[in-house]
């Protein structure tokens, strides 16, 4: 047996999120949130587990807890700091992308003796004090995001940043477990907002401009407009199509490939004011060697939504001459393929 100090960050709000969300937005959500608190916490707490939506984390005999609060307090701004990247960065309107500010984050610390059971590459560890901990993630703190303490480990506690309340769960089996916990969520209103991005959309307005009519709902049409995957559904002559991230967001790119070139395409701004979207990219091509700025404008209607098209050179000019009909009236197509798919799935 060895002595050592346990800590879950345990993010709250989890199992709704999972529940009432898109599934595979949600689970990659969460893995981006348990990685940011991971890198905040390491290498001082060593992972042994993830659970879901907690960490299960150690550090050899009593770690110091004013290092503990610190660390504890750092790896709660930087979640609170990322979800506000996620905010500012959203183009899904899905419920998982929409709901994720909604994600909070607690600590749960206890100090008692292990046993470390190694199984080839992994390691776990084993112990009423390892059960202790683990029960502990469910208590009766009426909060959602809080540090708590076993008074195993509180009342070896010296310097104490944060103000503790006296608190006890009883356990089957276990017993009453006795705590302190503090109430961390005055925390948020200190986190930093991401800086802003440049408003892009006022500099379309010397640009030419197609606009359709589609017969779906702004959701619909902007669901499809935005997820890339969907392009091999209407994009013609689309041979393949490499996304780097699973969520479509300001700075994500994806690679079109067609017979004779392919394009490197960078999500660039998402303005959503409910009843109008502009969502802009930018497209490289890579045998043709030019940069163009690509604006898309949704408006709400009563049952329909209209769809507005605009394309600047790299340097921000308007497009003339020859390219200028080729790059609309190939775009104005794929909108129109896009406008035919997007209804049909209105019908079926």
């Amino acid at each position: 047996m060895q002595k050592a100090t346990i800590l879950i960050p345990d993010i709250s709000g989890y199992t709704q999120f999972l529940t009432k969300t898109e599934l595979s937005h949600s689970t990659h959500i969460i893995n981006e949130l348990l990685q940011v608190i991971a890198d905040s916490i390491q290498p001082d707490f060593k992972l042994i587990e993830i659970e879901g939506d907690a960490l299960l984390t150690y550090a050899d005999g009593y770690f110091s807890p004013e290092k503990l609060e610190e660390i504890c307090e750092k790896a709660f701004r930087n979640f609170h700091y990322f979800l506000k990247v996620i905010e500012r960065d959203r183009v899904c309107r899905c419920g998982a992308c929409q709901g994720a500010s909604d994600l909070s984050l607690k600590f749960i610390v206890h100090y008692g003796e292990f046993d470390e059971v190694r199984i080839a590459h992994l390691t776990k560890l084993s112990g009423p004090d390892m059960i202790i901990a683990h029960r502990l993630m469910k208590n009766e703190v009426d909060q959602s995001e809080y540090l708590l303490m076993t008074d195993a480990y509180y009342n070896q506690a010296r310097v104490k940043h944060f103000d503790y309340e006296a608190g006890s769960t009883a356990y089957d089996i276990i017993g009453r477990v006795f705590y302190h916990y503090a109430d961390i969520s005055f925390l948020r209103s200190q986190v930093a907002s991401p800086e802003k991005l440049e408003d892009l959309s006022k500099i379309f307005g010397l640009a030419k401009e197609v606009t359709l009519e589609i017969e779906a709902p702004l959701d619909e049409v902007h669901r499809v407009l935005t997820d890339q995957s969907e392009k091999m559904n209407y994009v013609e002559g689309l041979k393949s199509l490499t996304m780097d991230d699973d969520i479509n967001r300001v700075g994500s790119t994806h690679i079109c490939e067609f017979d004779g070139d392919s394009f490197d395409i960078k999500t660039v701004q998402e303005l959503d004011d409910n009843d109008q979207i502009i969502y802009i990219e930018k497209a490289s091509s890579a045998t043709h060697g030019f940069t163009l700025l690509v604006y898309y404008e949704l408006l709400k209607k009563e049952s329909s939504t209209v769809l507005s098209f605009r394309v600047l050179t790299a340097d921000r000019q308007p497009l003339d001459g020859p390219m200028a009909d080729q790059i609309y009236s190939q775009n104005e197509y794929a909108l129109n393929m896009m406008k035919n798919y997007v209804e049909k799935l209105q019908v079926a």
